[in-house]
């Protein structure tokens, strides 16, 4: 039997080459709309959400409040949002996806929708939902706590307050 060196290739090399891939196409895309990861997420956040006080959009990115005030600054800069202040209470801080910010959301998710033909082109619909599940299980058979807490051990503390919020 020939060697098949495709077949060598151990697969975690092979994810973590698929996962560059991809992010090469992402920040080729954000450059063509001029956004940071970070800004699109935020944009992508309020387009799910609707309307999200200031302090709640930085949770959900995953960042200190101080962070999510500049990146709301230049997004407002530039007309993507839309800031207002609650009636009943001045220090809080409503942002809404202005119309702007829409059109850019569309034009992101018109990107996306471009890589990911991309990346099953010569795939069969089955295939790829296949590829998915398996994805998925993969995903989970992962992110078992007692997998968590291994890494514990393997990664510095300042970088897991984040998962120990999860476990």
């Amino acid at each position: 039997m020939e060697n098949n060196p495709i077949r060598e290739i151990p697969v975690p090399l092979l994810l973590n080459q698929i996962l560059h891939a991809q992010t090469y196409w992402v920040m080729q895309c954000m450059k063509e709309v001029d956004l940071k990861p970070g800004q699109a997420g935020c944009l992508f956040i309020l387009s799910k959400e609707g309307r999200l006080p200031q302090k709640e959009i930085a949770k959900k990115l995953g960042v200190k409040p101080p962070s999510i005030t500049a990146l709301l600054k230049k997004l407002e800069a530039r007309g993507l949002i839309v800031r207002s202040s609650d009636e009943q209470d001045q220090r809080v801080s409503w942002i809404t996806l202005s119309d702007e910010g829409r059109r850019y959301i569309r034009r992101i998710k018109d990107a996306m929708k471009e890589m990911e033909g991309t990346m099953f082109r010569d795939i069969l619909p089955e295939e790829r939902l296949l590829f998915r599940r398996l994805l998925l299980q993969i995903r989970e058979n992962l992110m078992t706590k007692e997998a968590m807490e291994s890494c514990k051990i393997h990664m510095k503390q300042e970088c897991m307050s984040d998962l120990d919020e999860e476990i």
